[in-house]
């Protein structure tokens, strides 16, 4: 009896041990996670804190966080019944990021001011093109995606180049700044497309980084980065601690993490959806650029001027890398001229901002795919329109469709019912007449 007592002991022991441990690794995933997206939300988004708390970090474990807002300092800090605390801390033009193991002054003299954008209104004159459109048909969509449990924030619908629909949730409008997450690996696609043009760098590149020189790392080029195609070992879970969730929350260097990763497979073997290589990418036009002045003016200057879209905040990590997986905030309008740039094939406001074909190749699937992908974009191997996405976690979405004329951004929060963006997709391009008939 004494000894089955001492094993029952004994397992109760190691259990609450793995417990603690697991807990002490997983916690400051969720306190830095409800550190930063706060942060954002009050110093980039401007909302209240009681919005935030309400509805981006009330659920999951981010619900069970204290967060507490330094305006004079602009930082927040989230704990867990005061454990595992977690700071972010706002750098103008750089955004928010955490401070852990990192010195809060250096952080704070990365800051930079955001170079002056002037906005360039959307055409909203629709008088020529009223008769080929459903009107009908098209609230009956946006009706679909603004009921209660589909938590939208945002819809903006452009149709030959011209605003036709656009609808706000509760408490946000055309002036709301909203997160892209994963929509933001596209904006890396438009960067490398921007450097290619100037003839600062070549897809086939290969030999990216000094780290990679002595093992196989060496072969990977900087297209098989751009398919998701690179052959590194990684973990995309969101449902607990993965490779994604360390790169962003526990670490300030997330290219870094993701550089470190180590060779799996042949490169253009094998396609792996893997936040890491959008950061990569990151690191590596960092390093082309070689001044970090130049490097965090680049996207402002070079592509957010030129297509008009003055909300746009990029922000880096702790080490001042753009963390183009992740983290990118917009107005639904801003996204919107990030579409139409890909829907004129890189022409903006009369410039050719990205290579001739550029958008061609973004939605060429990769090889490995199935379908699924091309280079920083999603495609849709199940439908026969020819869409290619910015795709974003709970529901962010910027839908290209050439030959629809289209462009549809949704914007939300869908954790409890997941978001249905095909069928959202097609009740737009249903409302959308093929042949169009005369206004009486």
């Amino acid at each position: 009896m004494k000894i089955i007592k001492r094993i029952l002991l004994a397992i109760v022991l190691i259990g609450l041990t793995y417990f603690i441990y697991d807990t002490s690794i997983k916690l400051p995933v969720v306190t830095g996670y409800s550190a930063k997206d706060v942060c954002s939300g009050i110093f980039i988004a401007n909302r209240s804190l009681e919005s935030l708390v309400e509805n981006d970090i009330n659920y999951s474990f981010m619900s069970k966080t204290s967060v507490t807002v330094n305006r004079k300092e602009k930082s927040v800090t989230a704990s867990i019944f005061g454990l595992f605390p977690r700071k972010a801390i706002f750098r103008d033009a750089l955004g928010c990021c955490v401070t852990k193991g990192y010195d809060e002054h250096e952080l704070k003299q990365q800051a930079f001011k955001r170079p002056t954008i002037k906005n360039i209104p959307l055409d909203t004159v629709i008088t020529d093109i009223k008769n080929e459109i459903d009107f009908k048909r098209l609230n009956i969509a946006l009706d679909s995606v603004f009921e209660r449990e589909e938590r939208t924030r945002g819809v903006v619908v452009l149709y030959k180049n011209k605003l036709i629909a656009e609808r706000y949730g509760d408490g946000f409008n055309q002036s709301t700044p909203l997160l892209g997450w994963s929509m933001n690996k596209s904006i890396i696609n438009a960067l490398v497309g921007i450097m290619k043009k100037q003839n600062r760098l070549d897809l086939a590149d290969k030999n990216l980084f000094k780290a990679w020189a002595n093992d196989k790392r060496k072969n990977i080029a900087l297209n098989d980065l751009m398919h998701m195609s690179s052959g590194l070992d990684w973990d995309e879970g969101y449902g607990g601690l993965s490779d994604v969730t360390k790169m962003l929350y526990k670490t300030g260097t997330a290219s870094g993490y993701a550089i470190n990763k180590a060779f799996s497979t042949k490169p253009d073997a094998t396609w792996i959806y893997s936040s890491g290589t959008s950061n990569i990418i990151s690191q590596y036009l960092r390093d082309k650029i070689n001044n970090d002045k130049e490097y965090h003016n680049f996207p402002y200057l070079e592509l957010f001027k030129k297509i008009g879209a003055s909300s746009f905040y990029y922000e880096t990590d702790a080490n001042g890398t753009f963390v183009g997986s992740s983290f990118g905030y917009a107005t639904t309008r801003d996204w919107a001229k990030f579409g139409l740039l890909y829907l004129n094939d890189g022409m903006a406001n009369g410039e050719q901002i990205l290579p001739i074909g550029w958008a061609k190749y973004s939605a060429e699937p990769a090889k490995a795919s199935n379908g699924q992908y091309g280079a920083q974009f999603w495609l849709n191997a199940d439908t026969k329109i020819d869409e290619f996405n910015c795709i974003g976690h709970h529901g962010q979405m910027v839908s290209i469709i050439p030959s629809k004329n289209l462009v549809i951004v949704r914007l939300g929060l869908s954790i409890d019912k997941r978001f249905n963006t095909n069928k959202f997709i097609q009740n737009i391009v249903n409302s959308i007449k093929e042949e169009p008939t005369e206004i009486k």
